[in-house]
């Protein structure tokens, strides 16, 4: 069984270090997904985790240099009731992007699972259909012409709960929703449940990638490495090179 806490070693990245390389791996990223948007092939990126592991600043990092046209990102509510009579998966299908294109959820189909399991309202055997729709949705998604990654970002409860103090001490808590507060209250029963659906949907066509995220720096980094990483051997492009090439021809800096 996955262990989250195996996840929770200090890795750290100086912010001098990051700012050196993060141009770079962001232009490398728009080189690439414009590289994916020539070719067809459409990308989603499933960013799961614990409330204040860094979410939000993850998905402006990767996003920053793209193409605003190609891109979307979509904040899965758990609060609104619009999709309390449909099917699980509903309001995902209809956010899948057309081919070449990306699309970012923040939380996903398995923050539906974890709601569910921890009020009680997903059965065992429920729950193990659940499982079973998702392996199929995400292997029709990754059999057709679409590349899916799955990103978790870990943080300790005290890690949690001293982003939470410093966020109310700069006067942002409307960052914190109810969802959120809960969770800290029942850390280690949600951290359980995560654990389960880790273990169950970590396949090779969709594998997990499991973040050390109490430092931002190495999130990020670590993130769209992986990301570019993938991208290119898919793809088989060199984005490296590209953008050596496009530098050497610019009479401005890349």
């Amino acid at each position: 069984m996955v262990q989250l806490a195996d996840f929770e070693d200090k890795k750290l990245v100086e912010k001098s270090v990051y700012e050196n390389v993060e141009k770079d791996i962001q232009e490398r990223l728009y080189l690439l997904f414009s590289e994916a948007y020539r070719q067809g092939i459409g990308t989603i990126i499933a960013i799961e985790g614990f409330a204040a592991s860094g979410k939000g600043a993850l998905m402006k990092a990767i996003t920053t240099r793209l193409d605003p046209r190609k891109v979307r990102v979509h904040s899965v509510d758990m609060e609104n009731p619009i999709y309390s009579d449909y099917p699980l998966l509903y309001q995902f299908w209809e956010k899948i992007p057309s081919y070449g294109e990306l699309i970012i959820f923040e939380g996903s189909w398995y923050k539906r699972i974890v709601q569910g399991r921890f009020e009680g309202e997903i059965s065992t055997k429920h729950f193990s259909k659940y499982i079973r729709s998702i392996q199929n949705f995400e292997e029709m998604l990754t059999d057709d012409k679409y590349l899916l990654f799955k990103f978790f970002l870990h943080i300790s409860k005290e890690e949690q709960k001293k982003r939470f103090k410093k966020a109310k001490k700069e006067n942002k808590i409307w960052v914190i929703s109810k969802s959120d507060l809960r969770e800290a209250k029942y850390y280690e029963e949600i951290r359980s449940y995560y654990e389960e659906f880790i273990e169950l949907t970590n396949t090779p066509k969709t594998p997990w990638n499991i973040i050390a995220a109490k430092d931002k720096y190495f999130t990020r980094i670590h993130v769209m490495e992986k990301l570019i990483e993938e991208l290119e051997e898919r793809l088989k492009f060199n984005s490296a090179e590209m953008l050596m090439k496009l530098k050497e021809n610019s009479p401005r800096e890349i």
